[in-house]
């Protein structure tokens, strides 16, 4: 049976080129619509590995895929994690996922420091050839050259031409109040010093129909993200929701 290689080689330089555009289109619209056929583009940086520190996306893994179900199709999610399980990653890729290929989003990443919403996001030397990259910028940066678009990018935020963001915030309540995002990340949750305050400011968007995603290792059962976690949410946030 012959390969794709090897049918091109016998076409028309013009033919092969032809069909080579309609494969990418191809490529490009099933990305879209699907999230898990993205992954399958998507480079991961392991920093903890010198030798091989650009990884290919780990779709293999049976949960991962799972999890990226539970992003794509719920409104609100809680997710208590441990170390080294790629959750955060997974979060990642689906918030630039989300911005690229959905007009007019505003996506927020908080967490309790603002320089690590900056490293989850997008830092200041990452916008030139050389400096450490958010791991957004990096993913964006990783993606082949076919897949790749025209991406502004600045300390903590992520700029699509298709009129969509994604902002990284430090933690606190006035840092969300009065922002109306259609994404809402919240990392680190249970270790955010103002998450109720947090909380009682995102859910009226919440009720709208913004997206919220809470994910966070576990810090004892007296905080926001444990409560969530639980099911107490009124208990939680001090409003109905």
């Amino acid at each position: 049976m012959k390969t794709l290689e090897d049918r091109l080689r016998e076409m028309t330089p013009t033919a092969a080129e032809g069909v080579v555009t309609s494969l990418r289109e191809e490529a490009i619209s099933r990305c879209m619509e699907e999230g898990q056929f993205f992954l399958r583009f998507v480079r991961t940086r392991d920093e903890a590995d010198p030798e091989n520190p650009v990884k290919p996306f780990p779709v293999d893994k049976e949960y991962v895929l799972a999890l990226w179900d539970v992003f794509a199709t719920r409104q609100r999610v809680v997710v208590a994690k441990s170390r080294q399980m790629m959750v955060s990653w997974v979060a990642c890729v689906f918030c630039v996922w989300w911005a690229r290929f959905r007009p007019n989003q505003y996506v927020v990443w908080q967490t309790q420091r603002e320089e690590d919403a900056f490293k989850m996001v997008s830092t200041a030397g990452g916008d030139k050839d050389a400096g450490y990259l958010g791991r957004m910028q990096f993913i964006e940066r990783h993606l082949p050259s076919w897949l790749q678009q025209a991406v502004r990018q600045s300390e903590g935020r992520l700029s699509y031409r298709n009129g969509s963001a994604i902002e990284a915030v430090a933690g606190g309540a006035n840092q969300v109040r009065g922002k109306v995002a259609s994404v809402i990340i919240e990392d680190e949750f249970a270790h955010q010093s103002e998450s109720r305050g947090v909380y009682q400011a995102v859910a009226p968007l919440i009720q709208k129909a913004t997206k919220f995603i809470a994910i966070s290792t576990p810090n004892g059962m007296d905080n926001v993200f444990a409560k969530l976690y639980h099911g107490l949410r009124e208990e939680a946030s001090g409003v109905g929701t």
